[in-house]
């Protein structure tokens, strides 16, 4: 490795609850990763945001241990032999991260760091502790790529330089990224001997491996000496490493912090912000933070420790993925060059609905209102030359622009559902709020019949097929029933009923195009009718677990139904099903896997859908097992649910996943109250 960043699943995300700590995500991975596939058994702070939840300011923070004696440079990632990552609470993410290593000649060392988001700056703060089992002369050093224009199209890299920066007992030496708009600074401070100053930096270039711009990486890592030959500055694709000395101290302790700003000055300054006020000081407001916005929202409703802690965990991780404009980003996880790190519409529903049933009002309230301010309102088509006003792209940057733009119906019928949702709890001018955005997408909706009774053909919602999707179509039919009560409501009796009147004609059609009999497991609901590609297993012939949202949320198809209860009993089956948990895949011979083949797992998030299904028509154990038993033994090694799970009910891929974390809070409710939460209007 050349120090460049992998793909990787998160195991621990952390955010800071109020506006200023609120833009900055960051994020630890514990590996060894499937997405890697490297024989890594290190943890390590990995892609940090701030001010944009989609755009990484910084990928892996490496630290590095120097020994003299022993003639060896060890990695947290790289030669690690075993780690942990836990948070200090379900409601403080506070993340400690503990690495264990091994010199050669078998002296051990270890490095213990606490992380957190400052309450009240745009700041990152690492306490480092480092211990070794014999004495040495030893250096520890650090070393972060630099990302900020890694997902813009022109990516021409950053621009980094040395700089000082005063604090209240002297001043910060810092190495500072930026590309001209967003910059960070880091800088370090030794309490024991009051450093602010490294011992050698370096700002080098990705890959190179020598010259004036070897990276600094290879400086460290890769020469293996001890020493960093020192620069003042660097543009491109950089990183930027630096050293502590601490001599033969048996144990160090020092603190990093990462400052973010819109100019140079704001990062320097949230630097030395964090660094002089320590971080017992730092810690106590992070806590308090966090424990006055859980204190407004629900506590873990069982009496059950377990379950509450996952329930609570599941909040605080949704808060901590919402940007402060609104935005819910699907994942902070890169299982390849194409990161999770946008906003899907239908995610963002389903994360509404969750927060809405934990009494996160305030954070639902400006997810859809980030939705309406994002719909699209122009006289503009898509590729397929279908008018797109009304509707939302398929996904977005946090800042609104389109990523990519193909349509979904659960994306244009689920934010009329979510407004439908919003006004249903609050009961106060929601309706008014958004009805225009409402009742726009109803509008395309209605115009949107194939003119055979059934909704136009669209992408399914796991973004491979375009047909008429099973779960798009009950989503858009789910709309318009939502859209005829807020209609009824508002006094547009007329337009309520062309939507009801739309709806049932579409929901009458429903099994016609979505149910087969003799299909590839048996009689059982499908991807979708008339695809426009085959797969292993054509999508018009497989089953697939996004049709048990057709009775829940979407309430278009009833539990009890004949055709539900064929596709249902068919999630056990072994080609659909994890073959040692209880956890259905996406369909049949999926092949959106790392190796890119069909592998023995399942998804927890449809294994949710499925389980409410089976609860509805009356399977009593369903929800308690998925609540009490799986979802809680499926977690990473913070307590997070990921996409993707393996046959045994390991953590597999795409950690951890919004979605999924929406779905436990929702089915935990969903059994607490003995009624279906957030089920859409008949």
């Amino acid at each position: 490795m050349d120090g460049r960043h992998p793909p990787s699943d998160k195991d621990a995300i952390c955010s800071a609850p109020d506006e200023n700590g609120g833009y900055v995500l960051s994020t630890v991975n514990q590996y060894p990763s499937h997405a890697a596939g490297e024989d890594w058994h290190g943890a390590v702070v990995e892609d940090t945001s701030a001010f944009r939840a989609d755009v990484e300011q910084f990928g892996d923070f490496h630290t590095l241990l120097w020994d003299a004696d022993r003639e060896q440079t060890l990695d947290v990632r790289n030669d690690a032999v075993e780690s942990d990552v836990t948070y200090e609470s379900p409601r403080v993410p506070e993340v400690h991260v503990e690495n264990e290593f091994e010199f050669a000649d078998g002296t051990a060392a270890t490095l213990r760091q606490d992380l957190l988001v400052s309450a009240d700056e745009p700041a990152l703060l690492l306490r480092n502790r480092a211990e070794f089992g014999a004495a040495g002369e030893r250096t520890l050093f650090s070393v972060l790529n630099s990302s900020i224009t890694a997902a813009e199209e022109a990516d021409d890299g950053d621009e980094a330089h040395v700089a000082t920066v005063a604090g209240d007992d002297g001043e910060y030496e810092c190495l500072v990224s930026h590309d001209g708009e967003r910059y960070f600074a880091v800088g370090l401070y030794r309490p024991e001997t009051g450093q602010r100053v490294f011992d050698g930096r370096r700002i080098g270039r990705l890959g190179e491996t020598e010259g004036d711009d070897k990276s600094a990486w290879h400086d460290i890592y890769g020469e293996n000496d001890g020493y960093i030959d020192s620069n003042e500055e660097l543009s491109g694709h950089v990183d930027l490493g630096f050293g502590l000395h601490v001599g033969d101290a048996d144990e160090a302790t020092w603190l990093t912090a990462v400052g973010f700003g819109r100019t140079e000055d704001d990062a320097l300054d949230a630097v030395a912000t964090a660094l002089d006020s320590g971080y017992e000081a730092e810690r106590d407001a992070f806590a308090d933070a966090w424990e006055a916005w859980h204190e407004g929202v629900a506590d873990g409703p069982t009496d059950d420790e377990t379950v509450n802690a996952m329930y609570e965990r599941s909040l605080t991780s949704m808060k901590c993925a919402q940007d402060p404009c609104g935005a819910m980003i699907a994942g902070a996880f890169e299982p390849n060059d194409q990161g999770y790190r946008f906003v899907w519409p239908r995610d963002q529903v389903f994360l509404v609905s969750a927060l809405l049933a934990g009494d996160a009002v305030d954070e639902a309230r400006t997810a859809l209102e980030w939705l309406d301010d994002k719909q699209i309102t122009d006289d503009v088509s898509d590729d397929r030359d279908i008018p797109r006003e009304g509707t939302w792209w398929q996904n977005y940057r946090t800042d609104g622009k389109p990523h990519w733009t193909a349509l979904q119906l659960d994306q244009v019928g689920g934010p009329v559902y979510a407004h439908w949702l919003l006004w249903q709890h609050t009961g106060d001018d929601v309706l008014d709020a958004h009805y225009e955005m409402s009742r726009a997408a109803a509008e395309f909706l209605l115009e949107y019949d194939n003119g055979n009774g059934f909704p136009g053909k669209s992408q399914d919602p796991w973004e491979e097929v375009w047909g008429h999707s099973t779960e798009g179509s009950a989503a858009a039919i789910a709309g318009l029933r939502a859209m005829a009560e807020m209609a009824e409501a508002r006094g547009d009796d007329a337009f309520a009923e062309d939507c009801r009147e739309r709806a049932a004609v579409w929901a009458d059609c429903f099994d016609d195009y979505c149910f087969r009999e003799d299909a590839y497991l048996g009689d059982h609901y499908v991807t979708a009718d008339s695809p426009d590609r085959d797969d292993e297993v054509a999508p018009d012939h497989r089953p697939d677990a996004a049709a048990f949202m057709a009775t829940w949320p979407w309430n278009v198809v009833a539990a009890d139904s004949d055709e539900m209860r064929s596709t249902v009993e068919l999630a056990t089956d072994g080609a659909w099903c994890a073959s040692e948990t209880a956890c259905v895949g996406r369909y049949p011979e999926d092949d959106f896997t790392p190796t890119g083949e069909p592998e023995d797992g399942g998804w927890p998030l449809c294994e949710a859908a499925a389980d409410v299904v089976r609860w509805l028509d009356g399977d009593e154990d369903a929800l308690r097992e998925y609540v009490f038993e799986d979802a809680p033994s499926w977690t990473t090694a913070a307590g997070l649910l990921s996409e993707q799970i393996t046959g045994d009910g390991g953590v597999y891929w795409n950690a951890n996943l919004q979605w999924s974390q929406a779905m436990y809070v929702l089915l935990t409710e969903t059994h607490v109250r003995e009624e279906a939460v957030a089920m859409a209007p008949e």
